[in-house]
Formats: structure tokens, sequence, C-alpha cells
């Protein structure tokens, strides 16, 4: 009888935790992460096109970079200012599945007419930087590497400086030692030349 029960236990057991580990390992779910998005979207927009200032543009953005920075703002490893208090609220799953929503968005337009003297030079600093290598060919980002085209200028600024300085900790440091040796004005150059691309 024992025997019996024990099995039965045994058998339970491994049903719930196959059920934890499809929980656990659900495919991200862009219809879900719309709706979980709602007080994303105060800040970044509907659509994931920000219009406040200083903050970035979501949309088109690869859904493992925005899961990994909604990962490192939980676990204070980065700071912005509500990020972590919204961060610490959601599961693991939230965040796949509001990154799925946003990467489904139309990227932000091109900034049209800018400074073509600016766009250049930050061409030529970003090649120079090697920029593509990671974040690809027009900067559209890849696998856990933001997109930094047709990205919010000040945004982009701020957070390059940020690395630059310390402020802002990087995965694996790679960032923080090319922003190193630039100046404001290379800074300011490259996005510029990024808000350019599409």
């Amino acid at each position: 009888m024992f025997f019996h029960i024990s099995k039965a236990i045994q058998g339970v057991a491994f049903f719930l935790t196959s059920l934890l580990a499809i929980q656990a390992w659900a495919a991200p779910d862009a219809i879900a992460g719309k709706a979980k998005a709602q007080v994303c979207s105060a800040c970044h927009g509907e659509n994931g096109i920000s219009t406040v200032a200083g903050t970035p543009h979501l949309a088109a953005q690869p859904p493992l970079s925005i899961f990994y920075q909604l990962l490192q703002f939980r676990d204070q490893r980065r700071k912005g200012g509500s990020m972590e208090a919204i961060a610490a609220t959601l599961s693991e799953q939230d965040m796949r599945d509001i990154a799925e929503h946003y990467s489904a968005q139309t990227p932000p337009s091109p900034l049209a007419g800018g400074d073509a003297t600016k766009i250049s030079q930050g061409q030529k600093i970003a090649q120079q930087q090697y920029c593509s290598s990671c974040h690809g060919a027009q900067l559209q980002g890849q696998k856990h590497v933001p997109r930094l085209s047709g990205q919010s200028t000040e945004y982009f600024v701020t957070q390059l400086r940020n690395l630059r300085s310390g402020a802002r900790a990087d995965m694996d440091g790679t960032m923080a030692s090319a922003a190193r040796s630039l100046t404001d004005e290379e800074i300011e150059a490259m996005a510029t030349y990024a808000r350019s691309l599409p």
C-alpha cells in the first residue's frame, strides 16, 4: 500500500515539476506583452516610440536586449529613475512578453535634415570603433545587443557618457572600453549619425 502511495506522490510531483518547467519556458507572447506594457507606455510610448526627453525608443529593439536590460534594472545592476521599481514587479515571463511586444513594433523613422557634417563624422567614428561588429551594419541591433539606429539623441548621448564615466555598468566591459576614448563632441556626432539611420 505504502509503495503505491509513494509512486502516486512521485507521479504527481513529476507532473507538477514538468508543468512548472513548461510555464518557466513558455514562448514569449506579444499580445500578452502589449497588455503588460501598459505601465511602460507612459514613458516609452504605446508603440515603443517615446515622446519623453531622455527616454529610449523600444520599438524594434531585439527582444533579448530588452529582456536583459529589465533583468539588470530588477537586480539593481542598472539605475534609471523608476525602472528599478517597475522591473522588480515583473516576472521573467512578463519581461519576455513585453520584450516580444516592443520588438514587433515599427522602428522610429530616421530624423530627416540632420547636420550632414555631424552625421558624416559620426559614421566615421562608428566605423573606427567597429560598432557594426556588435550592433549590426546599420546599427539595428542583434541578439542581446541594442538597436541604436533611430534612437533618441539625448538618450544615446547620456548613456554613452555614463558608460564612459562608469556611472552605468556594462555587461562585459566592451562598451565602457569603447566609450572611454570618446570626447563629448564625438559622442554627439555618433548620436546624430545613429538618429539618421532607418
